[in-house]
């Protein structure tokens, strides 16, 4: 068809099939006419394909024929159009783009991982002639957004007709056609690479009233035709080329695990899952089939695969329903592993380790933009990029204090605020953390002897609150559990392939093969292949989102204000029970959560008494093991037991009462008299004296005597 025909049918086509009135009345808030292909498809199959091969000519010819319509209806305005819904044989990974596809109109799944800011780029300029007197006006059209086309001499019909060198021209920018304009990074999703592939990127340009719409992190499918431009070396223009995408539309992929393709035999398979009496024991087998034991704690990661429902609330505040998970261990006890199998699991999993991670890394980098000069722009973290998946932090306590801070509003708020570089944005970071951790000293100590568990590990007090759950793995010899380790261990190592085989070609690789997988664990029971149980939680997550009923609610308030009110035995001094906070407030968020993802799993709407007896039962064993029976939230705030906190005070009370009733500094003597009257060990006191005077709250004023400032 010649552009005259094509305008012709595309002026058909929108007054049968489009609502060109709602665009008028919606402008200039809505700048554009969104077609599908499908639409395009069935009015004429022949027209529709002329945008596959030529887009450039199609989308200008669809422009043009809008803006007549508009004209003969009166409507001042000047819209363009925009077309999405490509069918699927246009789609393309990044890495899979090829000089064939140059010229062609492609859709391309990814992720924005880098944004420039919205600038106006001339489309059509004006120049003036500043030979003399002339001042005559010429409008050059301007294809290349990389560089500015200036004229090559002025106008004889209208000006003096002097060329270069003679003649000069400046650009009348009021006089001017301009466009907002826009480039951005996309990348390959994760869960598309194999093995230690750097993802590929693709530079790209967004033009009109989309440009400022996208954000770091977001997964879309950009529709748009590539076009090349050449390198330059030395000012030079070079032989190779480098490929854009010139975006005419995009649709957003934030959807949580929207990545999954479940097909109807799918869906049915997995609704007679549901059915199953033993469905959440075959799901916590299924995960890291290869990892012996740790049933509580895999029972609490399939919890955080499925998640809690996020919700908004009528005055602007959001209540998350991703959990954050904290496994605390001993080396050796299979959290690296854990966090791997995780990580890939999820269809949005990002993995990273501690000792490589910054805070830009996590959350967003300001980095030079390659695009404009002496400018910066933003390029998302791990974090972001994780959005509606799972983040998987290793080493969490070897990460900069500073670095690690940056992650506090990611966790409860989810969002990052970045401000930096002259950048104030808003990331969204909707995802679960699931972080690992060892102890300072190498192995976790008696906590009558070092403090508690939760002060062994080197992080900050207030960042333990914002963890749902937080597991104890310690590393406890037993000679039966140990022997059925070691024959677990053994045997998984021999069932494997030999990686020098696999990179040989003598043998396939078993993660390129499903059908490789296994559906038996080590004693030989069924689990779920990992496709499976993707597409399982995938399904959940998208249909699924359960509400307590009454039950449920006062279930959970029961055991709230039961845990309030319950005084703990902390020691054995006058001081018992003293500010020992059993449970807080964020508790009750977090077995919510808790609840509500073990609907999920049963693929119901409702959750019922019965989710309610699983969180509180996993919430009550992490409790457990990370405290015994005594549980203290002040504890884990201050990182001092509830015995070292009542002595401390006890030391300060008597040094007050010693000298106002004295006014001669007590002795070192004279509170160990007192101490022993309460109890208290003659070598804690001790050392509890001088860790007081190491952080300034008394202070020795002469040998063995003793003072508050």
């Amino acid at each position: 068809m010649h552009a005259n025909e094509i305008k012709a049918r595309w002026m058909t086509f929108l007054e049968e099939s489009t609502d060109i009135g709602a665009l008028v009345l919606n402008w200039p808030e809505q700048r554009s006419l969104v077609v599908s292909f499908r639409e395009l498809y069935n009015f004429d199959q022949d027209f529709a394909k002329i945008l596959l091969n030529n887009p450039n000519l199609f989308l200008k010819c669809g422009d043009s024929g809008l803006r007549e319509i508009c004209k003969e209806k009166n409507h001042q305005i000047s819209p363009q159009i925009r077309v999405r819904d490509l069918p699927p044989d246009q789609r393309r990974a990044v890495r899979e783009i090829r000089q064939d596809d140059v010229g062609s109109m492609l859709a391309i799944d990814a992720i924005v991982v880098k944004i420039s800011g919205v600038r106006p780029r001339v489309t059509e300029a004006a120049f003036r002639c500043c030979n003399g007197n002339c001042e005559s006006i010429q409008m050059v059209l301007q294809s290349n957004e990389q560089e500015l086309v200036e004229p090559v001499r002025c106008d004889p019909n209208t000006g003096c007709g002097a060329e270069k060198p003679q003649a000069r021209f400046e650009i009348v920018p009021s006089q001017s056609l301009m466009e907002n304009t826009q480039f951005i990074e996309l990348q390959e999703p994760p869960e598309k690479l194999r093995g230690g592939v750097q993802p590929e990127r693709l530079r790209c340009l967004i033009e009109g009233e989309i440009a400022g719409e996208i954000l770091p992190g977001d997964r879309i499918v950009a529709n748009g035709e590539l076009f090349v431009r050449s390198q330059k070396k030395g000012g030079k223009k070079t032989s190779v080329f480098d490929i854009f995408l010139r975006i005419n539309s995009y649709e957003q992929r934030n959807t949580p695990f929207e990545d999954v393709k479940i097909s109807i035999e799918d869906e049915n398979e997995i609704k007679e899952l549901s059915f199953r009496e033993d469905i959440y024991d075959l799901l916590i087998r299924s995960i890291a089939p290869s990892i012996f034991g740790y049933n509580n704690v895999k029972e609490s990661l399939l919890l955080q695969l499925f998640g809690g429902v996020a919700r908004r609330n009528p005055d602007g505040t959001r209540q998350r329903g991703d959990m954050h998970i904290l496994l605390m261990g001993d080396p050796g006890t299979a959290k690296s592993q854990l966090l791997h199998y995780m990580s890939e699991l999820s269809p949005r999993g990002q993995y990273t380790s501690g000792r490589s991670a910054s805070a830009a890394g996590l959350t967003a980098a300001a980095v030079p933009d390659s695009s404009s000069d002496g400018r910066w722009t933003l390029e998302a973290g791990a974090l972001p990029l994780a959005d509606t998946g799972l983040a998987s932090i290793d080493e969490f306590d070897k990460m900069n204090d500073g670095d690690r801070s940056s992650i506090h509003e990611a966790m409860e708020q989810q969002t990052i605020s970045i401000s930096k570089a002259g950048i104030n944005a808003k990331l969204r970071t909707r995802c679960s953390i699931l972080a690992a951790s060892n102890p300072k000293g190498g192995r976790f100590l008696d906590p009558d002897e070092a403090g508690p568990f939760t002060r062994q590990v080197n992080l900050p007090p207030p960042l333990f609150s914002r963890f749902d759950v937080i597991w104890l793995m310690a590393d406890t010899p037993g000679q039966e559990y140990d022997r059925r380790i070691a024959s677990h261990i053994l045997s998984n190592r021999q069932s494997g392939v030999d990686e020098f085989a696999i990179e040989q070609g003598n043998e396939l690789d078993p993660m390129l093969d499903p059908t490789k997988e296994s559906t038996k664990d080590h004693e030989g029971k069924e689990v779920l292949s990992r496709e499976t149980f993707r597409k399982y939680v995938a399904y959940a997550k998208r249909n699924h989102h359960p509400v307590l009923d009454d039950h449920a609610r006062k279930r959970i308030i029961d055991y709230y204000t039961t845990m309030r009110g319950k005084v703990v035995d902390s020691s054995d001094s006058m001081e018992k029970g003293k500010d020992v906070i059993t449970i807080t407030a964020r508790a009750l968020e977090a077995l919510s959560r808790m609840t509500e993802a073990s609907a999920k799993v049963r693929l119901s709407d409702t959750a019922e008494e019965e989710d309610v007896r699983r969180a509180l039962r996993l919430f009550e064993n992490w409790r457990h093991e990370l405290m015994g029976d005594n549980f203290d939230e002040t504890s884990i705030q201050s990182g001092k037991t509830a015995k070292g906190r009542n002595l401390e005070s006890f030391l300060k009370r008597t040094i007050s009462d010693i000298f106002e009733g004295t006014k001669v500094n007590p002795t070192t003597y004279d509170i160990l008299q007192r101490a022993r009257t309460e109890g208290f060990d003659d070598d804690r006191v001790m050392q509890t004296l001088e860790t007081l005077r190491i952080n300034g709250t008394i202070y020795s004023p002469s040998f063995g005597s003793w003072a508050l400032p």
